[in-house]
């Protein structure tokens, strides 16, 4: 996967990092959501196929446009943005997703290389209720299913998947740990992940990268601009 930093790059070049799907975690306004556009920038930039998913309230427009400000029309149409705001919607678009993967191959139109979902449990978060176990039980399972499709288009078709995702935090010993949210589940498929944080420099950030399997983190810092993260 190709990201808009040169040591976000140098850092997953590793096979094991290239195995699996990467989250991009952090607090509101953070820049999670500029990242991923970044990112899904150079792909269209490179007429790569790029399937950008986005499940908060309104689709920010104004991002969008700041981003590709300098090559819009070079790169809108390599993406497609897709906005959804139910659970039962994104989970049945990626169940399926297969399918629109096998009929582009089909026709030779060439199919999705990179694909964005940003964000990844805001929905499922909004349907999970403490009085309804059986409803969470059902909730972590498709989340595992939907997972699983990603990881199996990552790996059967080489696509590359970004999935942006939220902090939770949980208390183990009397301390109080942030946490991707969707916990176990998440732990589980996730492979690579990249924590943006702030710094006491309101325009700084600190990322946090986790490669693979083998417990390697690196830390850098980046300016975050109008434009993006430089």
């Amino acid at each position: 996967m190709q990201f808009p930093l040169t040591k976000v790059n140098e850092f997953f070049k590793s096979t094991d990092a290239k195995e699996g799907i990467t989250s991009l975690w952090g607090d509101f306004g953070v820049g999670k959501t500029t990242l991923s556009l970044q990112t899904a920038n150079i792909y269209a930039l490179n007429k790569k196929k790029v399937l950008y998913i986005y499940t908060k309230p309104n689709l920010p427009f104004k991002k969008i446009s700041t981003v590709f400000e300098s090559n819009l029309e070079d790169v809108i149409e390599n993406i497609l943005f897709i906005h959804t705001t139910n659970f039962d919607d994104i989970f049945n678009f990626v169940f399926n997703l297969e399918f629109v993967v096998l009929d582009d191959l089909k026709t030779k139109k060439g199919t999705f290389n990179l694909i964005v979902i940003d964000s990844m449990t805001d929905l499922y978060r909004l349907e999970l209720n403490s009085e309804k176990k059986g409803k969470n039980f059902i909730l972590n399972y498709r989340l595992n299913q939907l997972l699983a499709n990603l990881v199996n288009l990552k790996q059967k078709y080489e696509i590359g998947i970004l999935i942006v995702n939220e902090i939770s935090r949980r208390t183990q010993e009397g301390q109080t740990f942030e946490v991707e949210s969707g916990g176990n589940v998440m732990q589980y498929w996730v492979t690579n992940s990249i924590k943006i944080e702030r710094t006491d420099a309101a325009n700084n950030r600190k990322f946090i990268l986790h490669r693979g399997n083998d417990n390697i983190s690196f830390l850098l810092n980046s300016k975050l601009t109008k434009r993006g993260f430089e």
